[in-house]
């Protein structure tokens, strides 16, 4: 096997873990993503101009929330081109395979 094959069948095993890694942290981040958390404190003094408080809609447009959001949704965006190429790379290795 030449180095350029052995490489391959490393990048392979590169390839394995990272799904591993993904398959068990992925549930986990897309939970953190969508987790709103709302203050319980009232106290201070008030943003909006009518003095009516509104944790829920302060939580939703935290900038922290919209980049865990903007994340999941780039890693969604890297799993289908992953897969998209995994399927070349095995088309292509068939195609060789083939007598």
């Amino acid at each position: 096997m030449k180095s350029a094959d052995r490489e391959a069948m490393m990048m392979l095993d590169d390839i394995e873990q990272a799904v591993h890694d993904l398959r068990r942290i992925y549930p986990a981040s897309v939970n953190a993503a969508n987790s709103v958390k709302v203050g319980s404190s009232s106290t201070g003094v008030p943003i909006r101009a009518s003095g009516i408080s509104d944790p829920t809609g302060e939580a939703a447009i935290d900038p922290r929330r919209q980049r865990r959001q903007s994340n999941i949704k780039k890693a969604r965006r890297e799993i289908k081109s992953a897969l998209t190429s995994s399927h070349q790379a095995l088309s292509h290795v068939m195609r060789a395979a083939d007598k």
